[in-house]
Formats: structure tokens, sequence, C-alpha cells
């Protein structure tokens, strides 16, 4: 079963493509497949009681369908950090 989960990135190229139908992929009619790169942060940390994030390291190259993207945030380095900011509102905050 999948289950929410606080995902951070940097996104990289934005990729659309059109699918033609098809009854071997379940596709009653042409389709656009709009899909993401995004160089994942390695475990953020939540720090304080703000819900900032604090992450040192980026992960792998991640593919994922744009309709995960739910905000985008910016960064500022902090030391050896990076801190996200977030500005989103209370309506793009994951829910666990």
């Amino acid at each position: 079963m999948l289950e929410p989960q606080i995902f951070f990135g940097q996104l990289q190229h934005i990729f659309a493509t059109r699918l033609q139908a098809s009854l071997a992929l379940g596709l009653q009619q042409q389709t656009t497949l709009i899909l993401a790169t995004i160089w994942t942060c390695s475990n953020p940390q939540l720090i304080g009681e703000n819900g900032t994030y604090y992450y040192s390291q980026e992960g792998p190259l991640e593919v994922v369908d744009i309709k995960c993207v739910k905000c985008l945030v910016g960064w500022v380095k902090d030391g050896n950090e990076w801190v996200i900011v977030d500005h989103s509102g209370s309506c793009a905050h994951p829910v666990l």
C-alpha cells in the first residue's frame, strides 16, 4: 500500500510525450504523459518546531509523473547544509 512521504528535490527537466491509443497498454485514446526528472535531497531532517527541513547532500536522480510534484520551494546554504525554504502555504504540506 502506498503511503504519503515527504520528498524534496531539485527539478531538473520536464518531458512531455504523446502516447497513441493502445489496447495493449490499456489506453482507450491518445494520452499526453508528462514526466519530471528530480535530483533528490538525501535524508532531509526536520529541525526545530517551525517545520524547517535541512539536508547536506544530494541523492539519486528520479523520474516521476509530474502529478507527484505538489509545489516548488527554494533552498539556502547554511554552513555545510542546505535549508529548504517553503512558503507554499498549509494546503501544500504533506499529511503524515
